[in-house]
């Protein structure tokens, strides 16, 4: 009888054994799915972003887009100190350096560098004061950065996706890009509050020849249409943002707007280049800018993106080619 019992835990004993074997396989080849382990990384301006460990980078550039250099222009007003501390709080950290675009001086917010231009305040005066300080960046810091990004104090960036995107293409070429409107300009022109990125090559033609021949108004007009008709007269050339699949990753309206609103009836279908740009199929998965950002929502975007995971979401992975930065030619 006992050697008997002694048989049967010998027994049970293997087939435990065996068992936990298989599991340990099994789990290795991925056929159980294992959470995957996050750790917050800390980059170059303190903040903590999350990156899965043993990662390549995501992108087919490998690292590069770590290098690539950006200035952000980023208008505002003297009322839009609210805004200006939220942006600071939030994505503005990560630029390699920034400027806040006033009309006149305010007090200022923390790490915040303001560049103040001769121009009134108001929408109508809009135009002047993004020529002044793009003439000012080609003056002082045209050396100094790849990439020049003007956007409003309410459009939320992530710089990552940004980064990784400019990686594919030359600065030293002229090129524009952002959210693509078809109207008003041949080539088509980029949505202001949507954001747009202007090569180092393409700043020094549109300041020397763009602006310095009178391409576009001095001042008035809406200055995301004027900026383009310098842009275009000075040679530089429109690449499209969308990614591999279509998707929009610049936004030229709220992310509601362009998830929810009737693509049959919004204003934005007259505009838009892409016929895809609202509905759920409207925006990628690496999405680069976002408008109508409230400085509230700010803080509620990056903690979502930079603080928060999923647990129990397989992630489909990442594809080796997510940006396409074809030119885009007119129709």
């Amino acid at each position: 009888m006992l050697s008997e019992l002694k048989t049967k835990g010998n027994l049970k004993l293997i087939i435990v054994f065996i068992v936990v074997t298989i599991v340990i396989v099994l789990s290795g080849t991925g056929y159980f799915c294992t959470s995957t382990r996050v750790e917050y990384i800390e980059d170059r301006n303190h903040y903590l972003w999350p990156q899965r460990l043993n990662d390549e980078s995501v992108n087919e550039t490998g690292s590069s887009w770590k290098n690539v250099r950006v200035l952000c222009l980023i208008l505002s007003s003297s009322s839009g100190q609210t805004k200006m501390a939220a942006v600071n709080a939030t994505w503005a950290s990560k630029c390699d350096k920034k400027y806040y675009v006033l009309s006149r001086e305010i007090n200022k917010t923390d790490n915040a560098e303001m560049l103040i231009t001769p121009e009134k305040e108001g929408r109508d005066h809009l135009t002047a004061k993004v020529r002044y300080a793009l003439t000012y960046a080609y003056e002082k810091h045209r050396h100094e950065f790849d990439w020049f990004l003007k956007c409003d104090d309410d459009t939320y960036v992530i710089m990552e996706n940004l980064r990784h995107m400019l990686a594919s293409t030359d600065h030293n070429k002229p090129s524009y890009m952002g959210f693509h409107m078809k109207l008003l300009v041949k080539n088509g022109y980029m949505s202001g509050g949507g954001g747009y990125v202007i090569s180092s090559r393409a700043l020094r033609d549109v300041v020397r020849i763009g602006f310095k021949n009178g391409f576009c108004l001095l001042d008035g007009g809406n200055e995301d249409v004027e900026i383009g008709k310098c842009l275009q007269a000075s040679g530089a050339q429109v690449l499209s943002t969308l990614d591999m699949s279509g998707e929009e990753t610049f936004h030229a309206v709220s992310l509601f707007e362009h998830l929810t609103a009737n693509p049959e009836t919004f204003w934005l279908k007259n505009y838009a280049w892409n016929k895809h740009s609202m509905g759920q199929m409207c925006c990628s998965r690496y999405s680069v800018t976002y408008h109508y950002v409230r400085p509230d929502e700010m803080y509620i975007f990056h903690h979502l993106l930079y603080h928060t995971e999923v647990l129990g979401i397989l992630r489909p992975p990442v594809p080796d080619k997510i940006f396409d930065l074809q030119p885009v030619n007119p129709s």
